[in-house]
C-alpha cells in the first residue's frame, strides 16, 4: 500500500488550529469541519453520517484527538481505514475516569438543559466555584456552545458498536493528562509531561508518532 489519506479530527470545542503543527508537517493531512448533529443523535450515528462526508475514495488513516479520536474510532469502519489514531483518547467507555462516569446522569438532561444548568451554576455560585470551573461552565453555557454541548452528552452516553473490535488502532498519550487520565488506558506511546492537548504542546513527539503509524500504513 502506498500513500494513504491522512484524516485527523480535532477535539469537541476545537477546529483545525488544534493541528496546526500537524498540517505543517504532512502536507496531505486533511481536517474535516464538524457537522450539524441531529437533535438526540448518538455518537455512533453521526459517525456514521459523518464518514461519507470525509470518505476519500481509497484506503486512508484516520484518527483524532480526544473527542475526535473517539468520533474516528466509529468512523472508521465505514471508511477503508487501514488503522485508526488515537491523540490522548480512549478506545472505549471503560477507560473513562471515574469523574466521567458520575457524570452520565447529565447527559440525559440533553445539550439545551445542560446549558441552562451550566448558566445556573456560574450565577449561583461564581464566589465558591473554582476559577478554572466557572470559566468552562461560563463557555458552556453560550449559544456558540452547542455543539460540545451535544458532543459532551454524546461521548456520556457512547455505547461502541462492535465493529470498532476490528479497528487497527495506534495511540499516543500524554503522562500528565488531566482529563482522560492515562493509567486507565493502553496507549502506545506515553508522553513524559505531556497534558491532554498533545498535538500542541508536544508536537514533535506527536509529529513523529504519526510518522510512524505511516510509515507501517505505507508499507
Amino acid at each position: 500500500m502506498s500513500h494513504p489519506a491522512f484524516i485527523l479530527l480535532p477535539g469537541m470545542a476545537a477546529d483545525e488550529r488544534l493541528f496546526a503543527s500537524q498540517m505543517h508537517a504532512f502536507p496531505n493531512l486533511q481536517v474535516p469541519r464538524w457537522i450539524t448533529p441531529l437533535p438526540n443523535e448518538s455518537l455512533r450515528a453521526y459517525a456514521v453520517r459523518l464518514a461519507p462526508l470525509v470518505d476519500p475514495g481509497r484506503p486512508c488513516v484516520v484518527g483524532g484527538a480526544s473527542f475526535g479520536g473517539i468520533v474516528a474510532l466509529e468512523m472508521a469502519p465505514h471508511l477503508r481505514a487501514v488503522a485508526c489514531v488515537l491523540i490522548g483518547s480512549v478506545r472505549s467507555p471503560a477507560e473513562f475516569s471515574r469523574r466521567w462516569r458520575w457524570l452520565r446522569p447529565l447527559a440525559y438532561l440533553g445539550p439545551d438543559r445542560i446549558g441552562w444548568l451550566a448558566g445556573v451554576l456560574v450565577r449561583v455560585g461564581k464566589q465558591w466555584l473554582p476559577r478554572s470551573t466557572a470559566r468552562r461552565l461560563e463557555r458552556l453555557s453560550r449559544p456558540e456552545a452547542a455543539f460540545a454541548r451535544w458532543a459532551l452528552c454524546a461521548v456520556l452516553r457512547w455505547q461502541p458498536s462492535s465493529a470498532v473490535k476490528r479497528v487497527r488502532v495506534f495511540h499516543i498519550h500524554g503522562e500528565a493528562d488531566r482529563t482522560l487520565p492515562v493509567a486507565l488506558t493502553r496507549p502506545d506511546v506515553v508522553v513524559p509531561g505531556g497534558s491532554h492537548a498533545l498535538s500542541l504542546f508536544n508536537a514533535g513527539e506527536v509529529n513523529d508518532f504519526l510518522r510512524r503509524v505511516l510509515e507501517w500504513a505505507e508499507a
